[in-house]
């Protein structure tokens, strides 16, 4: 292990202990003390600490804003290279399907809004009032509950497609 991923790991390890209120581990307080840069940053979390405590609000230091930034860019890197994983054409794809699974929209509404009406009259004179609404409701729930799953699965249908696809063609 390098020096500066040893220093980056140490500080991360005084960082997590600062956070938690905890007292850092014997070894990484000993790296600390011989460390110019560990020791900084332990320093520098003593100040933010002492900052805190007081009414002021407290300013951090260039020195803690890259070493905040650095850490955050494996991060950063790591989302932009999960959303560059989409399949090329995804979006058209998304597209395709949503045009595709609209078009019934009207009819299902239409359909549930049948069924509600007609249910509604059909239990009106066995049921309390306040049972039929209950009803109701949980069938719109339900409804609505399937409706998100479905246009919620879109993105994921078509991805799944396009790699599908691809491995076919590739074949």
């Amino acid at each position: 292990m390098t020096s500066e991923a040893r220093c980056d790991a140490v500080q991360a390890r005084l960082s997590d202990a600062w956070l938690s209120r905890s007292e850092p581990a014997l070894v990484d307080r000993a790296h600390a003390r011989h460390c110019d840069a560990c020791g900084a940053h332990e320093r520098e979390l003593g100040a933010l600490a002492r900052a805190l405590s007081s009414d002021a609000p407290p300013a951090a230091s260039d020195a803690l804003v890259a070493a905040t930034l650095r850490r955050a860019a494996d991060e950063l890197a790591r989302r932009a290279a999960a959303q560059a994983a989409l399949p090329e054409g995804w979006r058209r794809e998304l597209g395709r399907l949503v045009a595709a699974a609209a078009l019934p929209l009207p009819v299902v509404l239409l359909w549930n809004a049948a069924v509600l009406a007609a249910g509604g009259q059909l239990l009106e004179g066995l049921l309390p009032t306040a049972l039929i609404h209950a009803l109701g409701a949980a069938y719109v729930v339900a409804g609505a509950t399937w409706l998100a799953c479905l246009y919620g699965s879109l993105p994921l249908l078509a991805a799944r497609t396009l790699r599908r696809r691809a491995l076919e063609s590739a074949t």
